[in-house]
């Protein structure tokens, strides 16, 4: 990729120590081999919105122009515009579909894997740039890798070796299985499954709705497979999160937590990671359902940049393995050297980050600092490399794989074992003009990195090709002649042996090099291969001309046979003739007695269509007849809801009416506790006028209420009485004399008597009560209790709810008298109330002992004062009830 018109920026780099040449054997192989450069694609992702302004404009197919930061806020009109243009093996607009960036990047992969090639394919940008969604998609758009596991699938579904022929060897490697330790395999994982344990315990057979929409589409299949061979896909799953390998398909059991792996090298010198779980599917509904499974363990998070961010690189692997068949194409070679590994791995990289604008914190910042570090090793790895390919192989500087977990587990495709390839994605917005600066610089740089070109070395046995498709043709021909009836064809034998060559021609050798007497060896070897094939084919050969000659006899005895039998089957047909043309007049009279029956058929529907036309029209009249009585049915029902309404206000007329009458009686009856209560508490008995009678009074009220002029009363109706009517009347029965205007010193100050419960209630208030000398008491049993210490006061502490439910103290306060008798009486002359208030409204409550008071004869609310003095009436009554049963103690 060349960059015009820009001025070349140089990473600044972390300063190293001087290291000695390193050049391995391996490095100076490759040396002579042909290089491919990396693959950079890439993908515009579609702007969010249409009021965003954009900082990159697609030229063409292979194309990109970067305006420059200035022209974009500043928006210069006059002068050259400066704009920076960047060159790729291929640019997807935004309105590229998923379809397109699969067929141009990743089905080459995808054949190479087939192939026996290994191929990495890597996506990289900044956050929230479309990298997951091109790698994975979603249900209605499927990503690059289930549709590379669907053309796999499909080009492989006819060669796939039973489950579990293949078995990985725990070393990178895999084993090859017979047939009776397969099958007890795959029992076991029967069992597991129906029993609900192992990794993925018993999964139904409806698979989830957006595996099967992911799995939809029928691509068509490579044209690039070896016939002859079996084959097996297995797949694992890992992330590296802060620098640390997990595996995402990993048995946990009983832990939560996944397990850190560590990455090793096998005998071939190829990275893997020890003790990965590999999982061997054989649909591409089971591959994507493991996926998923491995997905709900990758680790997102929420970033201001992106609301779904991975925290981690993923690494999707799907390995190939593949062996040839034997000389009959029906088993796999039991040679653990005939196993042909190839593997595609697909990497998700999380995007880089800048906490000044994601507003990190904490382990979200952590994680952004591991993910910035490891993309950074990338590009140095990849730097070093571009840097050795134009130095001599003595003065190669050391690669630093191992700084990242990233570029120590690819450390081979980038040393020349497979083909690599690179997504960038870029978020057009101007908002990320820095971020897609540096993504372009490091895709610019990778895309000068040359990668020697693998060959894949599979091993020749020397079978006849085309021996799998052969043996099956032959077994077709076999069953169908078995079929019509030859047992013969049981004993036949088919013949897909060795192939009649004695391999590839001599190598060119130079006689007169250094190395003349090794060469000398090697093809002292070649020559001696060469002839242990002539003799074995010779012998072959020898077999198959006896073969030939007795199948020959065979044959002409056969044929002999057949003109016999042909003879006596042309007599035979001649019969059959005969009896088909007898059949044939048959088949025409029963012809013509078919017609007449089809002729009476058709009368018999004609009849019937008439039949069903009169049913109609009746079913029609019905359908009236009942919308007639449905509207009658409706009319009846709203004459009946006045009715039941016009009923229902008179009821409540009524009631209304009867509640009045109610409601003035019980005012009548309240009146007169009143004034039994004035009266019992007064001391003289006053001369009061004759009053109108409750029976006089409740039959004016209601004349009152039938004229509708009735008002509601808030005061007595009896007229209040003077000094001059009271007259002197003897003491009550049992009450002693006192002087209510005794008056005692003051200099010996007040002494207080308070009676209150023995478990009173705390009180809560603000202002709370205060009696200086004094003494508690909870029960008055003796006179002496009262008079025996020279108590002046008394106060009794009443508690008790409100309405409301709140808790309220009384305080009922009175002075101490002495009586004639010698004992002591208690005037009360004050009362305090005590209540606890909350500031905050609460709402009213219904008031269940005061509800026939609260209304008025027509239904209204009675006043205020009205309701205070009956409850006062009713109170007061209640203490002078109380007081004249007491007979230990006057008071």
């Amino acid at each position: 990729m060349k960059a015009i018109a820009r001025t070349p920026m140089r990473v600044p780099k972390t300063p190293r120590a001087a290291q000695a040449p390193a050049t391995t054997d391996k490095r100076r192989d490759l040396s002579g081999k042909p290089q491919d450069p990396v693959n950079v694609f890439c993908r515009v992702r579609p702007l969010q919105s249409d009021a965003d302004l954009t900082c990159m404009r697609v030229k063409n197919n292979n194309t990109i122009t970067v305006n420059t930061q200035d022209q974009l806020t500043h928006h210069k009109q006059n002068g050259a515009q400066r704009e920076i243009q960047y060159i790729f093996k291929h640019v997807f607009q935004h309105d590229a579909s998923q379809q397109d960036v699969f067929t141009a990047v990743a089905l080459p992969l995808v054949d190479n894997l087939v192939r026996g090639r290994n191929s990495l394919l890597f996506t990289y940008g900044v956050t929230g740039s479309g990298k997951t969604y091109t790698m994975t998609g979603n249900s209605r758009h499927r990503g690059i890798m289930p549709r590379c596991l669907d053309v796999l699938f499909r080009t492989i579904s006819d060669y796939q070796a039973k489950k579990f022929v293949f078995k990985p060897d725990r070393l990178n490697g895999f084993e090859i299985l017979s047939e009776e330790d397969a099958l007890l395999e795959r029992q076991l994982e029967m069992n597991q499954r129906f029993a609900g344990s192992g990794r993925f315990g018993f999964r139904r057979k409806e698979s989830d709705p957006e595996i099967a929409s992911q799995a939809s589409v029928e691509p068509t299949p490579l044209n690039v497979l070896e016939e002859d061979n079996m084959y097996s896909v297995f797949i694992t799953y890992v992330e590296m999160y802060n620098n640390s390998v997990y595996d995402l398909l990993e048995d946990s059991g009983i832990q939560k937590s996944l397990q850190c792996k560590i990455i090793r090298e096998d005998a071939n010198h190829q990275m893997f990671v020890h003790g990965v779980t590999e999982v061997e599917v054989k649909t591409v509904d089971e591959a994507l359902e493991v996926f998923q499974m491995g997905q709900k363990r990758k680790r997102m998070g929420h970033t201001v940049l992106n609301a779904e961010s991975s925290r981690s690189h993923s690494v999707f692997n799907i390995r190939l393995v593949q062996a040839p068949t034997d000389c009959q194409g029906e088993h796999v070679v039991q040679d653990k050297r005939t196993i042909t590994v190839s593997q595609l791995s697909l990497v998700d990289l999380a995007g880089s980050e800048r906490s000044s604008r994601t507003k990190n914190t904490g382990v979200r910042l952590r994680e952004a600092g591991n993910i910035n570090n490891s993309l950074m090793t990338l590009r140095t790895c990849l730097e070093y490399l571009r840097e050795n390919q134009q130095l001599a192989p003595n003065l190669a500087k050391k690669i630093p794989y191992r700084d990242s977990k990233i570029t120590h587990m690819f450390k081979n495709y980038f040393d020349g074992e497979g083909q690599v390839s690179m997504i960038v994605c870029i978020n057009p917005r101007m908002e990320d003009y820095d971020e897609n600066m540096q993504v372009m610089k490091f895709a610019e740089m990778t895309q000068e990195v040359q990668i020697a070109r693998a060959t894949p070395m599979k091993t020749d046995l020397g079978f006849t090709p085309g021996r799998r498709k052969a043996n099956k043709l032959f077994k077709i021909a076999v069953n169908n002649l078995n079929e019509l009836g030859i047992p013969e064809a049981k004993q036949l034998d088919v013949d897909v042996g060795l192939v009649y060559s004695l391999g590839p021609d001599f190598p060119n050798y130079s006689m007169d090099s250094p190395e003349a007497d090794s060469k000398i060896q090697e093809l002292m070897h070649y020559l001696e291969q060469r002839i242990e094939k002539r003799r074995k084919l010779r012998s072959n050969m020898d077999i198959k001309c006896d073969n030939f000659r007795q199948t020959l006899m065979n044959m002409d005895r056969d044929n002999l046979q057949l003109r016999t039998e042909l003879a006596s089957l042309k007599v035979v047909y001649q019969q059959e003739r005969e009896r088909s043309a007898a059949l044939e007049n048959k088949v025409r009279i029963h012809e013509s007695s078919i017609d007449v029956l089809n002729n009476t058929v058709s009368k018999r529907e004609r009849k019937i269509q008439e039949l069903t036309l009169k049913l109609s029209e009746q079913e029609h009249l019905v359908n009236q007849k009942e919308e007639e009585k449905e509207k009658q049915k409706k009319k009846f029902n709203s004459k009946l809801a006045v009715e039941s309404d016009k009923n229902k206000r008179e009821f409540d007329l009524k009631l209304r009416e009867q509640r009045a009458k109610m409601q003035e009686r019980m005012r009548i009856k309240d009146e007169k506790l009143r004034l039994v209560s004035n009266i019992l508490q007064s001391e003289d008995v006053p001369s009061l006028p004759r009053s109108q009678s409750s029976e006089d009074l409740l039959n004016e009220k209601e004349r009152a209420g039938t004229t509708g002029v009735f008002t509601a009363r808030t005061e007595s109706s009896v007229p209040a009485t003077t000094r001059t009517d009271v007259y002197c009347t003897p003491s009550r029965h049992g009450m002693a004399v006192a002087n209510n205007r005794h008056r005692r010193s003051r200099s010996a100050g007040d002494k207080w008597l308070e009676h209150r419960a023995a478990n009173p209630v705390p009180l809560g208030t603000i202002m709370q009560p205060y009696l200086k000398n004094r003494k508690s008491v909870t029960k008055l049993t003796d006179m002496k209790e009262l008079t025996g210490h020279g108590a002046t006061k008394y106060c009794l502490v009443s508690q008790e709810a409100d309405t409301d439910g709140d808790v309220e103290t009384k305080l009922y306060k009175g002075n101490v008298i002495p009586t004639c008798g010698g004992g002591a009486q208690v005037v009360f002359n004050d009362v305090e109330c005590l209540k606890q208030k909350s500031p905050v409204h609460s709402p009213t409550r219904k008031r269940p002992s005061n509800g026939n008071l609260s209304t008025s004869a027509f239904g209204g609310p009675l006043p205020s004062s009205v309701i205070t003095s009956v409850q006062d009436v009713a109170s007061r009554c209640t203490m002078g009830i109380e007081g004249h049963n007491s007979k230990k103690s006057k008071m």
